[in-house]
């Protein structure tokens, strides 16, 4: 699944969205240099485009070394934002994020290929906790579909062959398989079923 090691910095990054209040009126931009707003030092540098007079709406650019690395979204003095970040190498996206409060992950986060195919898609609900992850193959067709409840597996699994067909599927119950789960082969033809109660087979 993808992780939140990231999250803290885009924090920060949010954070410093709430310096250059006060400053010039809405639809402009602005760029600090953030010696003048961190310590130590680092690479960074930050660019602001507000979209309304109170600065409570716009779009804040972190660049490292001059190339983009962040693009954070912010309206309602910070109550959403949708976060991007690229790669400062090639520039390409690699992680978007919704985010609320500037505390906890709502939405979808979604990491990605390097052609721009999503590659792992995970949904909260609106207390922050996972419901549903989805992942895909470079092509872009599926590979695997979960639901999920308290921060477990719960609910259907379908994993699927890099062709489109149904590869197993079946209902997990607090991370551990329960009931039927189907296996098929690449055509899409049923291979077997097995029975599991607590992760073990029972039939």
């Amino acid at each position: 699944m993808i992780t939140k090691s990231a999250y803290l910095a885009v924090v920060v990054l949010l954070l410093t969205c709430q310096i250059s209040k006060g400053q010039e009126g809405g639809n402009s931009f602005q760029k600090v240099d953030d010696s003048a707003v961190a310590k130590p030092k680092s690479n960074l540098t930050y660019e602001y485009q507000y979209l309304n007079d109170d600065h409570t709406e716009g779009i804040e650019k972190s660049y490292s070394n001059g190339k983009l690395k962040t693009e954070i979204h912010f309206k309602e003095k910070g109550k959403f934002q949708a976060a991007k970040s690229y790669d400062t190498k090639t520039g390409r996206l690699i992680k978007t994020d919704t985010i609320v409060d500037f505390k906890k992950l709502v939405g979808t986060t979604t990491t990605y290929y390097a052609n721009g195919n999503p590659k792992e898609m995970e949904h909260r609900d609106t207390s922050g906790a996972v419901d549903r992850y989805s992942a895909y193959f470079e092509s872009g067709k599926r590979r695997i579909v979960i639901s999920y409840r308290d921060g477990k597996r719960n609910g259907l699994m379908t994993e699927y062959n890099p062709n489109g067909t149904v590869k197993e599927t079946g209902t997990y119950v607090n991370d551990k398989r329960e009931g039927v789960f189907k296996f098929y082969d690449v055509r899409g033809q049923l291979i077997v079923s097995r029975k599991f109660k607590a992760d073990k087979v029972v039939k």
